[in-house]
């Protein structure tokens, strides 16, 4: 009985050798490879691209494949300079791969075989983004529509009024969403159409850098740091013109910080200077608005 024991047991060890050998051996093989001939637009448009698990919004490649009428995304070609404002032809493969030591055993890489015109113009029928609906509810942070405010003026009724119907208040009516790692915001229509985008620049501040104004609205919760957000309008993250300034206190919803709440941003804006200028007469002395996410 033991001798069947012991034969059986080394007969298990040589499989399990020999399977992983054969793994070894075999290493990354080659699925599918195929040729083909793309068009690419004369400018990058906003994309989705899954890595690692993850999604993350990009600028992608906007490209036509031969006998195709619709435009679809490119993440990237190797071997490919591109530079914005020409329209090119390219002779392209596809190569999908398969590699079970991998942390993601199939991919597929693009490389360039030929470039077969590159010619300036603007391309036509390019799509606003190619980020799908189901983005935008599954993983980003919606900022809620319904913010709040406190104001402290001789006419309080001429400013409240303001707030409530002024565009750079109000996002003009539009959804505000925040990617899920809180570095790319977007202004979204009902259609789903991109109104306007960019980056979002984060800076730690001292709780003492925050307004004492901004104690008329407190969060709710833990605050647990304070932050200057800069939400930078357009698709240069270094280009600050026209760029928004948000102070942001992050807050855990419950009072005891545990494993198990995420942290909340609550942004405040100080209008006062923006009102007095605006309504001279007024006698503005305080004007808050706060946002929160939903």
């Amino acid at each position: 009985m033991k001798t069947k024991t012991i034969i059986g047991t080394i007969m298990s060890l040589l499989l399990i050798i020999g399977l992983a050998g054969c793994e070894k051996e075999e290493g990354r093989k080659i699925t599918d490879y195929k040729e083909y001939t793309i068009t690419v637009a004369s400018e990058k448009v906003t994309g989705l691209i899954f890595s690692s698990g993850n999604n993350y919004v990009s600028d992608v490649y906007a490209i036509l494949k031969e006998h195709s009428a619709e435009w679809e995304q490119l993440a990237y070609i190797e071997g490919f300079e591109y530079e914005a404002g020409y329209e090119y032809t390219l002779r392209i493969s596809e190569t999908s791969y398969l590699d079970h030591s991998m942390g993601e055993p199939a991919w597929t890489e693009y490389n360039l075989i030929e470039t077969i015109s590159k010619e300036e113009k603007t391309s036509e029928g390019i799509p606003d983004n190619f980020i799908p609906d189901w983005f935008y509810s599954e993983y980003c942070a919606t900022v809620n529509p319904e913010f709040q405010y406190y104001i402290d003026a001789d006419d309080n009724a001429s400013i409240e009024e303001d707030i409530n119907t002024n565009p750079m208040v109000t996002f003009n009516s539009l959804n505000c969403y925040m990617d899920n790692s809180w570095t790319r915001w977007f202004l979204v229509n009902e259609k789903k159409e991109i109104e306007m985008l960019g980056f979002i620049k984060k800076v730690n501040n001292d709780s003492a850098d925050i307004p004492e104004s901004y104690k008329n609205l407190k969060p709710e919760g833990t605050i647990t740091g304070t932050m200057e957000w800069t939400f930078i309008i357009g698709k240069n993250p270094e280009n600050e013109e026209n760029a928004i300034k948000y102070d942001v206190f992050i807050c855990y919803p419950s009072k005891s910080i545990s494993a198990g709440p995420t942290p909340v941003p609550y942004f405040f804006k100080d209008f006062t200077q923006y009102y007095q200028e605006k309504y001279p007469e007024a006698g503005v002395r305080t004007v808050v608005v706060r946002y929160s996410i939903k």
